[in-house]
């Protein structure tokens, strides 16, 4: 139960698995085979640089920070660069590793370069050494480095709020500038790196060929689809699942499912116990519930971990137990790469001052509205009583009149960042030029993790010609809704 009692209590999905050499943090020219590739076949032949960035874009401050970029070079003829944006805020580019291969599949003619945003990975940390490799828990604050870290970040306000959202897109342009070859560029962003790339849109001095939205951020504007109404989004994505059970001969709690499984959280919330239910990560199913809405086949047993614990049935230890193995499993794929942590401090600022429309939230306010709901999130709880230093949000640009062409990538089952709302934004999107949308049925968040089948071909032709992809459906193979 690593995933869930590491992520829960800390409202992250990212956490170090593996060991490996830390990568020299001396900015260069060139790129250079990684301290690291032998850790991985994955990073085998992949080359690392440190770039200097100025601390806070446009201002007279002289402080600088470095970026970290790991590249993969192309297999085919060089045709220019790939770059792909995480997502969070606070993930670095290690969540792209385990499928790096795809995109070199995908992408043979070009370089495939990977950065670490400000403030995650290899690049500058808002806490050093607390958020370094050779800290107690590395990149990840122990628990003695949360006093020294808030102290650094409130004894020096004007550094810590220049990780913000808005620097970060002004890097990717120096970073495209500087290490581009002039020759064609793609970004392929994921989540909260959609919003990202699209903030580097309206900034950029380089000019982009395609771009690829992975899970689509709801607009700034749409309060209700957006971070601090989270849980009510993955409520809805649940729903449908129930939904789609009660209508299925083979599901096991049959026509009534959420009917039955609102009785089940009348029991719970009654204090009543049943097998199994002290092997659900902090005693709260709606959120374990919540969780596994992002995992294909852990999904599919949302049904039969309802059934067997409305019924008392023993088996539910086993069941639980067996789908948590398989969450843990189909995220430490993932998640194998020491990089990978993500930085909490950077997430609780950029979230609480970009990205939550509701100031005022509380852990009361959340507490409350989540007894109301089947299946809830616990990204919202960064919002709540966030003690981290906040920054006013910038005022927002225009995007540019005339943008290169964009693809999104949206699945109809992604409880984080909504299908309707990505339709509603790409909508909007148009009036700046041409967007197409690949809808994936019953796909979940992070398209490129459970959808590749449905992504190589639209992908490849749009990396050959970004205006020849049309909109299009497609179901994945790996993530179908489907009970028994």
């Amino acid at each position: 139960m690593r995933y869930f009692k590491i992520f829960l209590p800390v409202i992250l999905v990212f956490m170090m698995l593996t060991a490996g050499a830390t990568p020299n943090k001396v900015a260069s020219n060139d790129f250079n085979a990684c301290d690291d590739n032998g850790v991985h076949i994955n990073l085998s032949d992949s080359q690392c640089i440190y770039i200097d960035t100025p601390l806070d874009h446009g201002t007279s401050m002289d402080d600088s920070i470095n970026l970290f970029v790991r590249k993969f070079p192309a297999r085919g003829e060089h045709q220019g660069e790939i770059w792909l944006i995480a997502g969070g805020p606070g993930e670095s580019g290690a969540s792209f590793y385990a499928d790096i291969d795809f995109f070199r599949r995908t992408f043979p003619n070009y370089d495939v370069m990977v950065p670490d945003h400000r403030g995650t990975g290899y690049s500058s940390k808002l806490c050093m050494p607390e958020e370094t490799l050779d800290s107690p828990d590395g990149l990840a604050l122990a628990a003695e480095e949360w006093g020294t870290c808030f102290q650094k970040l409130y004894s020096n306000l004007k550094s810590a709020n220049s990780f913000s959202q808005r620097n970060a897109a002004h890097d990717l342009d120096k970073l495209i500038t500087t290490l581009g070859s002039n020759n064609k560029t793609l970004i392929y962003g994921v989540s909260y790196g959609t919003s990202l790339v699209l903030e580097y849109t309206k900034i950029a001095t380089t000019n982009v060929d395609g771009i690829i939205l992975d899970s689509l951020t709801p607009a700034s504007s749409d309060n209700l689809n957006g971070l601090s109404y989270r849980s009510q989004t993955t409520d809805r994505v649940g729903k449908a699942l129930l939904d789609r059970c009660a209508a299925d001969t083979k599901c096991s709690l049959g026509t009534r499912a959420d009917e039955t499984y609102r009785a089940l959280l009348k029991e719970i919330d009654d204090g009543a116990e049943m097998p199994g239910l002290n092997l659900v990560p902090d005693g709260n199913l709606r959120q374990f519930l919540g969780l596994l809405l992002d995992v294909p086949k852990a999904r599919n047993q949302i049904p039969n971990i309802i059934r067997a614990l409305s019924t008392k049935d023993p088996a539910a230890k086993t069941l639980i137990k067996d789908v948590i193995e398989s969450t843990e499993a189909y995220w430490g794929r993932i998640l194998q790469f020491k990089q990978s942590t993500s930085s909490i401090p950077l997430s609780a600022i950029i979230s609480g001052s970009e990205f939550n429309s509701r100031p005022d939230l509380t852990a009361e306010i959340i507490a409350s509205e989540n007894a109301e709901l089947g299946f809830t999130s616990p990204l919202s709880g960064l919002l709540s009583n966030n003690q981290f230093p906040l920054y006013q949000s910038p005022k927002n640009l225009p995007l540019p009149s005339n943008m290169p062409p964009l693809l999104i990538l949206q699945g109809t089952f992604d409880s984080k960042t909504p299908y309707d709302a990505a339709v509603e934004r790409a909508t909007n999107l148009r009036v700046h030029g041409s967007v197409e949308i690949l809808t994936l049925i019953d796909a979940p968040h992070a398209a490129y993790v459970a959808s590749q089948d449905c992504l190589a071909k639209p992908l490849l032709l749009f990396a050959n010609n970004p205006k020849a992809v049309v909109s299009q459906t497609c179901t994945p193979a790996e993530v179908s809704v489907g009970f028994q």
